[in-house]
């Protein structure tokens, strides 16, 4: 997989794109290094203004390195000088920008880039690495904030190394480089059609890395659905699906019946629910919105290896649930919940096999539970939602609702069972984007709403907390 992330000087780019390099396991290609460490090498020269065109026959005499490091600036070097600090510098920051604009330079260095990202997974930054570099790139990432937010954070960056310019001084060379950049004639920056644009004004560096990887996520799992998986499932409702009276459910269970349900889930929800309900003092509110019949997505919050009963007691459908593989390696376990309809996924990866599964279990009606935040939290807060979430919630005909559950992880304490009272609310359904906003800004915005949901429903139990 290539990620391009492009955008105007200050925006950004450096630091995110090595901080997602290093989060999802990727090579990071300091791409800004290059050119710089090429106008170095003119300034030096004294190339500039008037030969630069002889910049890019230098630059191929010269032995030009760079090193990657996870936690700091991409190590430049020229034969064994170390130029990491020069190439940062004022002089070299107004001088990249002409350097960068020579077409045998660009041609050389796009070169450099495409060889260096042959072997794919690797994460690259620049001003047209989505549009001329890698314009068939997998993911395409489009970095934007204010003129004055883009000077604040390069004059910190300056400042923590000793050095201190103004912040007026900042603000005239970022404008004049942002009008240089957008009006040459090679390779001028500008957003490809077909990249997210993100606003980074205001938000955090942490948080950004966090859109960047759910669009990744979204990317991978998208690449990993078979197109043959498509669901044939009618249209889904656009207002709150209440349980109509008249639902069939099963005499012995009370169930409410429906596709793929198996013989031994309809037998244990016979018994189960009531006395783990009464057990527990469970507390169910917002079942009016979960429809009697069609596909639906159930996604709840993780707290306890105990969530999936608590879930099942609640919901008065049968759920397909998603559960790690490693539930698996105890055969007995795996066979039992294979029984009841439960199917392993490899967390970490794209699992073509769990998706397959998952989409042919929507497509036949029927309800797939999943817990996107992939991880317990067991401090009680909602935690970071799962972009993959999106591949499912967006299938047409299909209903996600959301879940909360609130009391699960203070039932077992030091190995012990306690009966501390847990209780659930199903909220409404996810009101999802449409087909007229691109695919990988309506996965944000899936997670986006979701997160908003959960948060909605944690605030709306806040004496169990």
């Amino acid at each position: 997989m290539i990620i391009a992330i492009d955008g105007p000087a200050g925006s950004g780019k450096s630091t995110i794109a090595r901080e997602v390099a290093k989060r999802l396991g990727m090579r990071y290609l300091d791409t800004g290094a290059m050119y710089r460490t090429v106008a170095l090498l003119a300034l030096e020269a004294g190339l500039l203004p008037d030969r630069i065109h002889e910049a890019a026959a230098l630059a191929t005499k010269s032995d030009l390195r760079f090193v990657d490091q996870a936690d700091d600036l991409t190590r430049a070097f020229i034969g064994d000088r170390e130029v990491t600090e020069e190439i940062r510098g004022r002089e070299v920051s107004k001088a990249v920008s002409p350097v960068s604009a020579d077409a045998a330079v660009r041609t050389l260095l796009t070169a450099q880039q495409r060889e260096a990202a042959a072997h794919g997974d690797v994460v690259l930054e620049g001003r047209d690495t989505g549009t001329v570099v890698f314009p068939d790139a997998d993911v395409k990432i489009y970095l934007v904030a204010s003129i004055e937010e883009r000077a604040r954070r390069r004059r910190a960056q300056l400042l923590a190394k000793g050095t201190d310019q103004s912040q007026e001084e900042l603000v005239a060379d970022i404008g004049a480089r942002d009008a240089y950049d957008s009006g040459r004639d090679i390779a001028p920056l500008y957003k490809a059609g077909d990249a997210v644009e993100i606003d980074t004004t205001g938000m955090t560096i942490p948080e950004v890395i966090q859109a960047v990887c759910s669009l990744v996520e979204a990317k991978r799992l998208h690449l990993a659905a078979p197109a043959e998986a498509a669901p044939q499932a009618a249209a889904a409702p656009s207002g709150p699906a209440a349980v109509p009276a008249k639902a069939k459910k099963y005499l012995l269970s009370r169930m409410i019946g429906g596709p793929l349900d198996s013989l031994l889930y309809r037998f244990a929800f016979s018994f189960i629910p009531p006395v783990w309900r009464r057990l527990f003092r469970m507390k169910i509110k917002g079942v009016e919105h979960i429809p009697a019949s069609g596909a639906v997505l159930l996604v709840s919050n993780h707290r306890s290896n105990l969530d999936p009963f608590f879930v099942g007691v609640s919901f008065p459908r049968q759920i397909h649930f998603m559960a790690k593989a490693e539930l698996w390696k105890f055969k007995p376990l795996g066979k039992l919940i294979d029984i009841l309809g439960t199917f392993p996924v490899n967390r970490g990866e794209a699992d073509r096999t769990a998706v397959k599964r998952a989409l042919d279990t929507l497509a036949a009606g029927a309800v797939v539970g999943m817990f996107p935040e992939g991880h317990r939290q067991r401090t009680g807060e909602v935690g970071q939602i799962q972009s993959g979430v999106s591949l499912f919630a967006l299938r047409e005909g299909v209903v996600t609702i959301p879940m909360m559950l609130d009391g699960t992880e203070r039932v077992v304490k030091k190995g012990l069972m306690r009966f501390h009272r847990v209780r659930v609310a199903f909220g409404p359904p996810l009101e999802l984007p449409g087909a007229e906003v691109p695919r990988a800004q309506r996965a944000v915005l899936v997670t986006e709403r979701l997160n908003q949901a959960f948060h909605e429903l944690l605030e709306s139990l806040p004496e169990a907390r």
